[in-house]
């Protein structure tokens, strides 16, 4: 396999990965962003699911954030020419601006575990729309790695058919 072929493999998996990862891992738990669906729970499920979130469902998001970048950056020295260069280096942006992103939003869960203890549900309803709105962020800046593929496509840097 070539050197570009492997790049392109490490990048597709790294994504892959993610994705997966976002359907199967990280999608499900985010239903509990919504006040109602909070309701259903029990205080301790509550406070479970805002601990699961914070120390293991976004780190694990990050996590597949940071190995997308890693490969891209690995990717990048592959690349034939300034403006895929430049692509390149601005999807490593983005994958650097959603990591700072997510992390904030693990902030705000550590916020929320903070104030659903001291003052319950009423008052964690900011931060489940601070939440929210975050989570809306992050999937319109996620959405836009297809636009930098298809730039690299458009570039004739075409993904390899034996991948």
């Amino acid at each position: 396999m070539s050197e570009m072929a492997e790049g392109w493999k490490r990048v597709l998996d790294a994504f892959g990965g993610w994705i997966e990862y976002e359907a199967t891992e990280f999608g499900p738990w985010t239903a509990y962003f919504s006040l109602d669906n909070l309701h259903d729970l029990t205080d301790s499920e509550r406070l479970g699911w805002m601990h699961k979130m914070l120390e293991d469902v976004i780190p694990g998001r990050i996590d597949r954030c940071r190995g997308a970048k890693v490969a891209l950056e690995d990717f990048l020295p592959y690349m034939p020419e300034p403006q895929a260069i430049e692509t390149v280096r601005s999807m490593i942006d983005l994958a650097t601006l959603l990591q700072g992103s997510m992390m904030a939003m693990s902030d705000l869960i550590a916020e929320m575990i903070e104030a659903y203890r001291s003052g319950g549900l009423d008052d964690i309803i900011p931060l489940l729309s601070s939440i929210a709105e975050a989570e809306e962020d992050i999937r319109h800046h996620m959405s836009l790695f297809s636009q930098g593929f298809g730039k690299l496509r458009a570039l004739g840097l075409e993904m390899p058919d034996e991948l």
